[in-house]
């Protein structure tokens, strides 16, 4: 029975990092998708409202700010997400966060829930990491970039206080 649930948790994340891409591409010229959780939003201090959490920003002037659904549990402010686009160094990037939600995110052998602040690769180019307060962020290219891009920009947020 656990290794089905460390299964359904790694699904879990793959698929809201997958998501995350599509929305905030849809989002773009979009206010919202009615009937979901996903929301577009303008300014940081209307995003913050609609999370439990203090998200960590990972630009002073994201491209796009979307609250993005929960890895797995029922949908509400203390299990939504929030996704940045955002301009790393000419390299577009989407960073995604979740609050703690009781379960273990690993892929293969590496889990990313412990210890915290450790990069585990989760897709060909994107990584995973949780905070020692639970929070579960993902980063990935929004368009091309290496993995080796992806992990210098991870290890800088890392270092600005994305592990806090």
């Amino acid at each position: 029975m656990r290794r089905v649930l460390k299964g359904l948790a790694v699904l879990a994340v793959v698929l809201a990092g997958a998501v995350t891409a599509v929305v905030i591409h849809r989002l773009q010229g979009e206010k919202d998708i009615r009937g979901s959780s996903t929301e577009f939003v303008t300014t940081l201090q209307k995003a913050v409202r609609l999370v439990s959490f203090r998200p960590v920003l990972p630009a002073a002037n994201p491209l796009a700010i979307a609250i993005i659904p929960p890895l797995g549990n029922e949908d509400t402010i203390a299990t939504r997400g929030i996704a940045f686009e955002y301009d790393a160094n000419g390299a577009p990037m989407l960073l995604s966060e979740w609050p703690a939600q009781s379960f273990r995110i690993a892929f293969g052998k590496r889990d990313a829930t412990d210890p915290p602040c450790a990069l585990v690769r989760y897709m060909h180019n994107g990584v995973v990491w949780t905070t020692p307060h639970g929070i579960a962020m993902t980063l990935q290219p929004d368009g091309d970039a290496t993995y080796a891009t992806v992990e210098r920009e991870a290890r800088a947020l890392l270092a600005r206080g994305a592990c806090r």
